[in-house]
């Protein structure tokens, strides 16, 4: 089997060293290679690594952005907890026909059957019974994750089990990617981001009026199932960069970042976008310097840091802007009611006045005599 190049992590840690001090301990060096890393000065697998975690923040900005909308975000934590199973049970397969190495192709399709069985799980509880979707998804994500950590605690019996790296899909580990792994992750990123945009005017109406979008001969349950493989396909994307349990989360971080921001959904998708690939950028690079933090925890961790920073300065729905509007109205009306007050004690208006009493007396009068008729003077 061909030795394919990995992360190099092990050397930008050496490369953080200097005169024999470890990176952790001398934080200028540490600070220049994470620079390196962000300038994309840390090699060909690193570039490629982190050009493939961004386009998976593009993507999953974009998708969260109408998972959001459409009230389906909670979806991707079922997808995301029911990938485990579908992992776990994938690799027990390829392990007894006999492969003990890792195929993340095979993983990812086990993910994805896996994940439109809890879709379709959903779909079919919130349709044939009184339940709510949301007690549906809750109920559908955690007996997916309660089978997926059986299923996987099966796998650790199996000969090749640790080289596969099935624990780090659950957070996340980019020390663990090759090329080829970096590259299947952003062609189904991509995918994804491109159906988004190709599919844009009709997710953005079913989106906010079905009844709108029925009445224009949509399939809005056909609609329905492509946002929910949009959001997979994302899920599936991320599974070795974010892992399963945090996968849902950036979908979630970017695009409510954007609503913060925008009111208008063409907006909302671009700044969900970039903030989503801006998290995997900062979160993914200093992944790279620091091999004792898995990727995915940083990536989630950075996108938190953008949301609250917007819940803060976002300008009309942040809490600094609602606090000023609030002290700006209280001022108002504290202005009102001592306008108010003044006015009730001031002295009433002077009695001393003329007072009419009918039409004005100097109004000049008429010296014509009046006409009484013909001939008479």
């Amino acid at each position: 089997m061909l030795d394919v190049p990995r992360w190099p992590l092990a050397s930008l840690a050496n490369a953080a060293m200097t005169d024999g001090t470890a990176a952790g301990q001398d934080g200028a060096a540490l600070l220049q290679a994470w620079a390196r890393v962000l300038t994309f000065g840390g090699g060909y697998n690193t570039n490629v690594v982190l050009m493939g975690t961004i386009l998976l923040g593009i993507s999953a900005g974009a998708v969260g952005s109408f998972a959001m909308l459409k009230g389906r975000a909670l979806v991707a934590d079922a997808i995301s907890h029911a990938s485990l199973v579908g992992v776990a049970l994938a690799f027990l397969l390829h392990a007894a026909l006999g492969q003990e190495e890792r195929s993340m192709p095979l993983l990812m399709l086990g993910a994805a059957l896996s994940g439109a069985c809890a879709v379709a799980s959903i779909e079919w509880i919130a349709r044939n019974t009184r339940l709510s979707p949301e007690t549906a998804v809750a109920t559908i994500s955690s007996a997916s994750f309660g089978a997926g950590i059986v299923a996987l605690s099966a796998t650790r019996r199996v000969s090749g089990a640790d080289r596969a790296g099935l624990d780090e899909l659950i957070f996340g580990s980019t020390a663990s990617m090759t090329s080829a792994d970096a590259a299947l992750m952003a062609v189904l990123a991509t995918t994804a981001l491109g159906a988004t945009l190709a599919l844009y005017k009709v997710l953005t109406a079913v989106a906010f009026n079905e009844r709108f979008a029925r009445s224009r001969g949509l399939p809005v349950q056909l609609l329905d199932a492509v946002l929910a493989a949009l959001v997979g396909a994302v899920a599936m994307a991320g599974l070795q960069a974010v892992g399963m349990l945090l996968v849902a989360a950036l979908l979630v971080a970017p695009a409510a970042t954007a609503r913060l921001w925008t009111t208008r959904v063409a907006p909302m998708v671009v700044v969900a976008a970039a903030a989503g690939a801006g998290a995997a950028w900062v979160g993914a690079s200093i992944s790279a310097v620091t091999p004792s933090a898995p990727a995915g925890p940083l990536i989630i961790l950075s996108a938190a840091a953008t949301f609250l920073v917007s819940l803060l300065v976002a300008p009309e729905r942040g809490v600094l802007s609602g606090w000023l509007r609030h002290r700006r109205l209280a001022a108002a009306a504290r202005r009102a009611a001592a306008e108010a007050a003044s006015g009730a004690t001031s002295p009433a208006p002077s009695s001393t006045a003329p007072i009419s009493t009918g039409p004005s007396s100097t109004a000049p009068i008429s010296t014509v005599a009046p006409h009484t008729g013909p001939g008479r003077t």
